[in-house]
C-alpha cells in the first residue's frame, strides 16, 4: 500500500491563536489555538494564566482516585506527588529490579523483581493516604491541574512533607 505522509497542522494567525516561544533545546515558535482544542487547555481557554491559582472546583474533583476497597489509583500525578517517599522507602526494590534488567534482558527474568517494586509502592501509596489524606489530595490535585509541574505546587508540596515526613 502506498506510505501516507504525516498530517501537519498548519498555524492560522486567527485572533484565537496565540504564539507561543519555546526555547528548549532550540528556539521553537508554536501557535496555540485554544478555541480548536478547548479539551486540550482547559486553562488558556478560560484565558487563565499558568501562574493563576486553580479554581476551587477544579482542585476538589482532582483528588486522590481510589478503588472500590479504598485504596489510591496510582495516576501520573499521585506517583509525581509520591515521587520522593518512593525515591526513599522503595530503593532497595528498584535498585534490584534494575540490577536483575541489567544483567538478563529478558523481560520473563526480572516479573517477581517487578511485582516487588509494585508492591512496595502501592503499600506506600496506601500508608500515605491513610496518614495524610488532605494533603496528599492537596498535593496529587495540584499536580494533576499544572500536568505534574512541581514549580506550580510548591505550597501544596511543603505541607504533604510537613505532614508526611521522608523517612526510611
Amino acid at each position: 500500500s502506498p506510505r501516507r505522509e504525516p498530517r501537519t497542522l498548519k498555524p492560522t494567525k486567527s485572533p484565537l491563536c496565540l504564539p507561543l516561544s519555546i526555547s528548549f533545546p532550540f528556539p521553537l515558535l508554536v501557535w496555540v489555538c485554544p478555541s480548536r482544542f478547548p479539551h486540550l487547555h482547559p486553562q488558556i481557554s478560560k484565558a487563565r494564566s499558568p501562574r493563576d491559582p486553580p479554581a476551587p472546583a477544579a482542585m476538589s474533583t482532582s483528588s486522590t482516585p481510589v478503588d472500590a476497597s479504598g485504596e489510591p489509583i496510582p495516576t501520573s500525578s499521585v506517583l509525581m506527588a509520591a515521587s520522593k517517599h518512593i525515591a526513599v522507602r522503595c530503593r532497595p526494590e528498584n535498585v534490584a529490579f534494575l540490577n536483575c534488567k541489567k544483567k538478563d534482558p529478558n523481560p520473563d527474568k526480572c516479573l517477581e523483581k517487578g511485582r516487588q517494586v509494585t508492591r512496595c509502592v502501592l503499600s506506600l501509596l496506601k500508608e500515605l493516604h491513610q496518614k495524610c489524606p488532605k494533603e496528599m489530595d492537596a498535593y496529587a490535585g495540584c499536580m494533576y491541574y499544572y500536568t505534574n509541574e512541581f514549580d506550580f505546587c510548591r505550597k501544596e508540596q511543603q505541607a504533604f512533607e510537613e505532614a508526611c515526613p521522608i523517612s526510611e
